[in-house]
């Protein structure tokens, strides 16, 4: 039988669909979340470029493999497939299309944001056959692959802190703007320091899955690194792997990093001492989450609700008012104490920060880099005070009207209000119930 990944392209993405589209019905007991995981191989051939610098070279080979990792989520109210790559910048029309065959309501596609995965734009390894595609159809199997093997998930969440990250805001006399490496890396600028911990465990107890949310550009390889690499998400994913064993999946979830960079930066001359580098910082946060793991060690899981709501929304294209630029933001709440939120393109770190104070859910995380519709990259979102300051990603890179953040993130938390049933249907004068008479 033919394979349906080495078939020509315009025949490979129906041939697989034609394999790939049955999805088994599924019955749901009261207040029950299922689960489905997978991963994909998505490790390019070698020779065509990275993505991230505009000097970027043919790479020469594979440090590291780049994975898709996919997490299914269902319950009576919701099917979602989170599928995070290790990719910088990657959406696909095709994916959002196509997994609704699957039963899934919502595709949000997520990017670790390696700097040192494979270039998406570009027709390699041929324009026949360009490697996007097969990308797409490898997590599209995926994606089916979790569908049809599911489980009821109990989930348990925990968080630590620890700054491996520096603000690219830097001051220059009377001025202060974002930059692409503040060199210096002086502290002008916060940060979002906490590691979110979500660990999921079967009927048995046995750990199945572990999400890693921090927010922190993977940009620990620099514009010289010409190797394949999922950068330092690839070296905590690794660890707590084989810590946890048992084939227990590690997904790495980015945040808000879209204005910080990582304190660990490989920028000598000799490039056999990058790699040390990444695994440095890699170790330092799988620290972190092992820490996060062993203060709910024995703390039972929860399945008792998930929950999801999306919209998207259009905007003005900040600089050529006859385009425009269309966005979506997406939320999920799993049972009452987590919750995300997803944006587009590359946020700053503030959104993570707001929808944490707006909340009101304990372990609350911003999904950057995450698409969940059929749109163009927006490349950066600033907050608007740094949009009002400027530089690089906060007015240069940037597509979206001024503000576009702010109301993605109002988007967001409404609909997390909606879901947690905190918002009425109609006008109320108050919200408590009468005593008894």
């Amino acid at each position: 039988m033919m394979n349906p990944f080495t078939m020509q392209p315009k025949w490979a993405f129906t041939a697989c669909l034609a394999v790939l589209f049955f999805a088994p019905m599924v019955a749901f007991g009261q207040g029950q979340i299922r689960v489905g995981l997978a991963q994909a191989d998505i490790t390019p051939p070698i020779g065509g470029k990275t993505t991230g610098y505009s000097s970027a070279k043919p790479t020469d080979g594979i440090h590291d493999p780049v994975t898709a990792r996919v997490v299914v989520l269902q319950s009576e109210e919701a099917c979602v497939a989170i599928v995070s790559c290790d990719l910088c910048i990657y959406n696909s029309p095709a994916l959002h299309d196509q997994v609704k065959q699957l039963g899934v309501d919502r595709l949000l596609l997520h990017n670790t944001h390696t700097h040192a995965g494979p270039k998406m734009d570009e027709d390699f390894p041929s324009a026949e056959n360009p490697w996007r595609q097969t990308v797409d159809q490898r997590i599209l199997s995926a994606i089916q692959e979790a569908k049809n093997d599911m489980f009821q998930g109990y989930f348990a969440a925990s968080e630590t802190q620890i700054q491996l990250g520096y603000n690219r805001l830097i001051q220059r006399g009377d001025y202060a703007l974002t930059y692409f490496e503040n060199p210096e890396r002086i502290p002008y600028g916060q940060v979002d320091p906490t590691v979110g911990v979500i660990r999921i465990t079967d009927d048995a107890g046995k750990a199945r899955a572990v999400l890693v949310h921090y927010a922190c550009h993977p940009v620990v390889l620099g514009p010289r690194n010409i190797k394949i690499s999922a950068d330092y998400p690839g070296v905590v994913r690794r660890i707590i792997e084989e810590r946890i064993g048992d084939d227990c999946m590690c997904v790495f979830l980015q945040g808000g990093a879209g204005d910080i960079n990582p304190l660990f930066l490989a920028r000598g001359e000799d490039r056999s001492l990058d790699f040390p580098v990444v695994e440095r910082m890699g170790e330092m946060l799988a620290a972190e989450v092992s820490r996060a793991l062993a203060l709910i060690e024995d703390q039972p899981g929860r399945s008792e609700r998930f929950a999801a709501a999306s919209s998207e929304t259009s905007f003005t294209h900040r600089f050529e008012e006859s385009a425009g630029v269309r966005l979506g933001v997406s939320t999920l709440l799993i049972n009452d104490d987590i919750a995300f939120i997803s944006m587009p393109g590359e946020p700053f770190h503030k959104f993570g920060l707001d929808i944490r104070q707006l909340s009101g859910v304990p372990n609350m995380y911003l999904l950057g880099y995450c698409c969940n519709g059929n749109y163009e990259w927006p490349s950066y979102l600033p907050d608007l005070a740094s949009a009002a300051r400027g530089g690089y990603g906060a007015s240069e890179n940037t597509k979206a009207e001024v503000g576009a953040g702010e109301r993605l993130i109002t988007d967001g938390i409404v609909q997390l209000y909606k879901l947690q049933g905190r918002l009425k249907s109609e006008p109320m004068r108050d919200t408590f119930e009468e005593p008894p008479k």
